[in-house]
């Protein structure tokens, strides 16, 4: 099970609306028991080490893929988002 960790400035307004899309999203796609999902700060996302990739409304730059999430929240490029997702998530390894 892959280990996804939503992170924002302050790890509660924006990633909170970001995670709710999300869920709904991988509910969709038969995804939802396929990843363990956290949520917290940026801060706290670079001393993580048990997290598979980062989805993030802050600019972050760690050792795992993270995946911009600003489209969830202004709408444009959400798909992009998703599929970016689904992908981590179905990887291998």
């Amino acid at each position: 099970m892959k280990h996804m960790m939503i992170c924002c400035g302050a790890g509660v307004a924006t990633s909170t609306v970001a995670l709710n899309k999300l869920q709904d999203f991988l509910k969709k796609e038969n995804l939802l028991d396929k990843v363990r999902i956290s949520q917290g700060t940026v801060a706290e996302a670079k001393t993580r080490d048990d997290v598979d990739f980062i989805v993030s409304t802050s600019p972050v730059s760690l050792s795992v893929p993270v995946v911009n999430a600003l489209p969830l929240l202004t709408g444009m490029g959400v798909d992009k988002v998703f599929s970016s997702v689904k992908e981590l998530i179905l990887a291998e390894g």
